[in-house]
């Protein structure tokens, strides 16, 4: 069964003009709150697990195969590995 809605065309216009905007601003948060480097700082890797800093600093430490670039003493994540290391970790403790 389809049942069709025929709306006056200025109605119509303003409808899709809405839902057109909602559709942008949808697009616009998820860029920006999504929107992470593949390789972060240690502020940012932190920020980007939802930890503190010194969390990644004890998880270096504590030899758990904790993802680390380090480039002439700079410390660098990358976001990708990150991810593989956390859904490695998941599984270890289902």
């Amino acid at each position: 069964m389809d049942i069709g809605v025929k709306l006056p065309p200025e109605l119509e216009q303003a409808t899709l003009s809405m839902v057109k905007a909602a559709i942008e601003q949808v697009v616009a948060d998820t860029k920006t709150t999504n929107h992470w480097p593949e390789y972060m700082n240690q502020r940012q890797a932190a920020k980007y697990l939802g930890t503190s800093p010194g969390t990644l600093i004890k998880w270096e430490r504590a030899d758990i195969g904790f993802p680390t670039i380090t480039i002439e003493g700079s410390k660098h994540y990358c976001k990708s590995s990150l991810d593989k290391w956390m859904k490695s970790q998941q599984q270890q403790n289902n």
